[in-house]
């Protein structure tokens, strides 16, 4: 008769060990417990900024997402365990391996690429937590390129928790957990642009929640990438070739009057040439509704080569009048007004046009 009770013992058995590690399971797949929020300490090492692409408002980054926390449920004896501490390395040992509970994180404002380059997870015996995961991603960021190409923009990266809503998890930043990390001796940046400060914060967001409550208020973990234009290449194949030949059409005051045609020639080759610059710029920018500080340059470019054309009418006038004094007199006051204009005049109005977008 106990003979034919061991089966029944042993699948009494094996069910109470199902049942109890699928407890365990599920309880290591829950948050902490203890206080609420659990507090995630979190940092950001920016490595590199690749590139930032003005038209879409998208920038590409490197960087490692370092995230902290306590569970007492993950202590272990080291003695017994015969480790200092326990290490999982890679999507293998983590995703199979371990069988924790971590806060899943993602980049909100991605914009179509997210690469994880690696990741590692250490434990300590008193239960305290380590996430590092490497990003090479491109994010989508806002940007405010009224004083382009002497502007500054504030490159976003969101990070956000999913499935908890603030009061369950939430991020506290750590200043000595985020900082600029070039690599290879490399400074963070391209070309075209200096990367000069970074600033990481927390807040919250509308985010996907886990529960009765399909939207809530997540955490999240901002970055700030402060990065500055370098406006050398801009002046060099933009401004200062405008600007020459700009003054090089001013030649025409110094023609002989019988050659109208020569002179309106002059004039609306450089009014092309304007027009082949506004193109090139435009190509490199989204479409801005606003005005810019670069539309303003070039606007001012076209105002005064319109003027030109009108003083080669007024000059052609005053000759077929007779007046052949007063065009000359036009002609010599032009010589040193238009100059005057574009270095003095033009300046200034742009500075008043950088203090108006400023205050707008």
């Amino acid at each position: 008769m106990p003979i034919l009770r061991l089966p029944s013992i042993l699948l009494s058995v094996t069910l109470c060990l199902v049942a109890a590690l699928a407890s365990a399971a599920e309880a290591s797949s829950t948050p902490p417990p203890g206080d609420r929020p659990v507090v995630v300490k979190a940092g950001f090492m920016l490595y590199d900024v690749n590139e930032i692409e003005e038209t879409t408002e998208t920038f590409e980054f490197e960087g490692a997402l370092l995230l902290n926390w306590q569970d007492p449920r993950e202590a272990f004896d080291v003695e017994v365990e015969g480790v200092a501490e326990k290490v999982f390395k890679g999507d293998y040992q983590f995703t199979e391996l371990f069988d924790g509970w971590w806060p899943q994180v993602f980049l909100s404002n991605e914009s179509g690429n997210f690469e994880q380059q690696g990741v590692v997870l250490r434990i300590e015996p008193d239960g305290n937590v380590w996430y590092v995961e490497e990003i090479d991603a491109t994010a989508e960021s806002p940007m405010d390129l009224r004083f382009f190409p002497f502007d500054r923009q504030t490159l976003e990266i969101h990070f956000k928790l999913l499935g908890y809503g603030a009061d369950e998890v939430r991020f506290e930043p750590v200043d000595a957990y985020s900082d600029l990390l070039p690599q290879h001796g490399n400074a963070v940046g391209n070309a075209g642009w200096n990367i000069d400060d970074f600033a990481v914060s927390v807040g919250e967001d509308l985010s996907a929640i886990a529960g009765p409550q399909a939207v809530g208020n997540g955490s999240t973990l901002r970055i700030d990438v402060m990065a500055d234009r370098r406006t050398g290449h801009l002046i060099r194949v933009v401004v200062l070739p405008l600007a020459l030949i700009i003054a090089l059409s001013w030649a025409i005051f110094w023609m002989d009057r019988e050659s109208l045609g020569n002179r309106m020639d002059i004039s609306f080759i450089a009014l092309l040439t304007v027009v082949a610059f506004q193109i090139m710029v435009e190509q490199t920018l989204p479409a801005i509704p606003g005005f810019t500080l670069m539309a303003g340059f070039i606007t001012l470019n076209y105002l005064l080569i319109a003027a030109t054309v009108f003083v080669n009418l007024r000059v052609d006038h005053l000759d077929r009048s007779g007046r052949q004094v007063s065009g000359d007199a036009l002609d010599l006051r032009c010589r040193w007004l238009f100059p005057l204009m574009y270095f003095l005049v033009c300046p200034l109005l742009l500075v008043m046009l950088s203090a108006t977008l400023k205050a707008g």
